[in-house]
C-alpha cells in the first residue's frame, strides 16, 4: 500500500490529541491515540524517533503529523530515505468483540478516567456510580476480552433471583469505540484482596463457579488478587474478578485450582496485583 505524505502544514495541538495507550518493543511502538472524537491506532518503527520520544507522549505528540486527514484508523509512521516522514494507511477493519449479549452499549470515550488500575483497566463513573472499565487497548487483546465477555454471559445466564452475593461483579454493558465493541463495563467492588484467613470462603466461591449446572466454569487464574473480600452487615463476602482465562468446567482443572488455592492465598510476592495511580481530570 503506498505511503501518504503527511500534512505538515498543520502542527498537532497536544490539547486536542492524547495518547490513550502505548506498547513499545525493540522493533516498534504501538499507540492508541485520540484526536477529537476519533481514535487512531498508530505503529511507529523505533528508528523514526529516539527512545525518549517514543516512550514519552509529551515529547512524541508535537512530532506527529496530523492524523485527521487519514482515510483509515490503522496507520504506520516511517521515515523515507531522505529523512521525511511517511504515513501508511491500512484499510482492513479493526478487530472487535463479536460475542454481544447485553442490551447496553456504552461509548468508552464518554467515560471519565478516575483511576488507572492497570493497562486497559480503569475506574470510572457511570450513571452516578463507581464502575470499572476493561478494554482491549490493541487488537491482540481482543480474544481474551471476548473470552471474559462470554464468561460474564454464563454467570448472568445461570444467576438465580436468590443469588446473593453474585460470584463476580455485575456486567453493566459492552464498551464501544467509534462504534466498535472492544470491552465492557462492570460494577466496582469495594474491598481488600484475599489472604490465607479467607481460604474457606474462597474455596466455597470457587465451588459455586464450578457447580453452575451444565454451564460450570473453571476460573483459570486463582491468584489472591482475583478474590475481593467485601465487608458488609453479614460479615465478609468474597467475589471473583478477572475471568479472561475462564473455560468450560473440567473436573481435573477444577480440582487442580482448588488444590492450588492455599498456596495462592499465601503468596506474598505481589504476583497478579495491580499498579494504580490517580488521574486528575482537568
Amino acid at each position: 500500500m503506498p505511503a501518504i505524505a503527511p500534512n505538515t502544514t498543520m502542527a498537532v495541538s497536544t490539547g486536542s490529541i492524547e495518547v490513550l495507550s502505548q506498547e513499545i518493543s525493540d522493533e516498534e511502538g504501538m499507540y492508541r491515540i485520540r484526536s477529537g472524537q476519533q481514535v487512531y491506532y498508530l505503529t511507529i518503527s523505533t528508528d523514526v524517533f529516539d527512545e525518549d520520544t517514543m516512550c514519552r507522549p509529551y515529547l512524541l505528540l508535537p512530532q506527529l503529523p496530523s492524523l485527521s486527514d487519514m482515510p483509515s484508523r490503522k496507520i504506520k509512521l516511517t521515515r523515507n530515505e531522505d529523512g521525511s516522514l511517511a504515513l501508511t494507511a491500512y484499510h482492513d477493519p479493526l478487530q472487535e468483540i463479536t460475542f454481544i449479549w447485553h442490551e447496553k452499549r456504552i461509548d468508552v470515550l464518554s467515560l471519565p478516567l478516575i483511576k488507572r488500575l492497570r493497562s486497559g483497566v480503569f475506574e470510572t463513573l457511570y450513571e452516578g456510580r463507581a464502575a470499572v472499565a476493561k478494554i482491549a487497548c490493541f487488537e491482540w487483546q481482543i480474544p481474551s476480552l471476548t473470552r471474559e465477555t462470554w464468561a460474564y454471559y454464563v454467570l448472568t445466564k445461570t444467576q438465580r433471583p436468590n443469588d446473593d452475593p453474585l460470584i463476580a461483579p455485575e456486567f453493566l454493558g459492552h464498551l464501544t469505540e467509534n462504534g466498535r465493541v472492544m470491552g465492557f463495563l462492570m460494577e466496582k467492588l469495594e474491598g481488600r484482596v484475599a489472604c490465607s484467613d479467607d481460604l474457606t470462603q474462597c474455596a466455597a466461591l470457587l465451588k459455586r463457579l464450578h457447580g453452575l449446572g451444565d454451564l460450570g466454569l473453571v476460573h483459570g487464574d486463582v491468584n489472591r488478587y482475583n478474590f475481593i473480600v467485601e465487608e458488609c452487615c453479614r460479615g465478609c463476602v468474597v467475589r471473583l474478578v478477572d475471568l479472561e482465562h475462564a473455560q468450560d468446567y473440567d473436573e481435573k482443572l477444577a480440582h487442580a485450582e482448588l488444590e492450588s488455592l492455599p498456596a495462592e492465598l499465601a503468596e506474598e510476592t505481589g504476583r497478579g496485583s495491580s499498579i494504580t495511580r490517580l488521574v486528575i481530570q482537568p
